[in-house]
């Protein structure tokens, strides 16, 4: 079960880009990253703290965003490649 996805702007249908760009209430650019996180509803605070919590997710983010600024295109697939094929062959 897959609980966050991670794609390219570029590579969503033109009617989810259009969805995401309705959510964010600005148009996205075809290189950014658009995630989506499902989070089961025991973790979600009451709705007077989602603001709240969604601040501090976008600080998150971006501090980690802040870290693999440096970091080539190719060595994140390299490093995704790496942990998938771990994962495949750790299941056995």
């Amino acid at each position: 079960m897959h609980n966050v996805s991670v794609q390219k702007a570029s590579e969503l249908p033109p009617r989810l880009k259009s969805d995401v760009e309705q959510l964010l209430r600005r148009t996205i650019d075809a290189d950014e990253e658009v995630s989506i996180v499902a989070v089961p509803p025991q973790q979600v605070p009451p709705s007077g703290n989602r603001s709240a919590v969604a601040r501090s997710l976008e600080a998150f983010l971006n501090r980690r965003a802040e870290k693999t600024q440096d970091v080539s295109d190719h060595e994140i697939d390299a490093a995704i490649d790496e942990a998938v094929d771990h994962l495949r062959h750790s299941r056995g």
